[in-house]
């Protein structure tokens, strides 16, 4: 294990820890997360190039759900294992890690009210800061004027080579040029994926 691998798992554990008993009562299992993970819609396979592709689309996912039937708690249980589920994938591991996520042209209020501000804080130290995996590439579809302006904020603190990585595409079919069309979820946004089943569906609820 390298020293950088060692000091990040060692960060994931204290951030694990400062959420207290949210975790582990009851029991972080498959089917305790479930309901939740219905309601977010996402979705993973593996592309052209072996890496883990992390689908997210936020015309598919359940708002109303999430607000009404899914606790915040769960929530944090949900991407909690979900993330973990990624981390100790083995493409993810040797090749790396895509994010592609279809916007819709959401609002930022309605962005910004999916789930507490608490409760986005967290899941964003856990994803940027915490889990060691390698973001190779961050693909944005319909994206909304101000998610672009926030982005061009934030990148006055990224390095080039970060900046790089965050790609919003205008173009729907430049989504198989780079990741292939084998590896698209079925009902994706405007794309004509044929991916059924992903591999969480398939081990955990199938």
């Amino acid at each position: 294990m390298s020293q950088t691998t060692y000091f990040l798992n060692t960060y994931n554990v204290d951030w694990m820890e400062a959420t207290g008993d949210d975790l582990i009562t009851p029991p972080l299992t498959p089917v305790s997360v479930q309901l939740a993970l219905k309601a977010y819609a996402m979705r993973i396979s593996i592309d052209n190039q072996g890496r883990l592709v992390w689908w997210v689309d936020f015309n598919a996912i359940d708002v109303e759900k999430i607000k009404s039937e899914v606790p915040p708690k769960d929530s944090l249980r949900a991407m909690v294992w979900y993330a973990h589920y990624i981390m100790y994938d083995k493409n993810a591991q040797e090749n790396g890690l895509v994010y592609i996520e279809n916007i819709a042209y959401m609002g930022m209020i309605k962005m910004f009210t999916i789930m507490p501000m608490k409760l986005s804080t967290k899941l964003d130290r856990l994803t940027i800061g915490v889990l060691p995996i390698k973001m190779d590439a961050v693909y944005m579809l319909e994206t909304p004027k101000w998610v672009n302006m926030f982005v061009k904020l934030m990148g006055m603190f990224m390095s080039e080579k970060m900046k790089s990585r965050i790609v919003s595409l205008k173009e729907w079919d430049k989504v198989e040029k780079l990741l292939g069309k084998d590896c698209v979820p079925k009902g994706f946004g405007k794309l004509e994926g044929s991916l059924e089943v992903d591999s969480v569906d398939e081990k955990y609820f199938s």
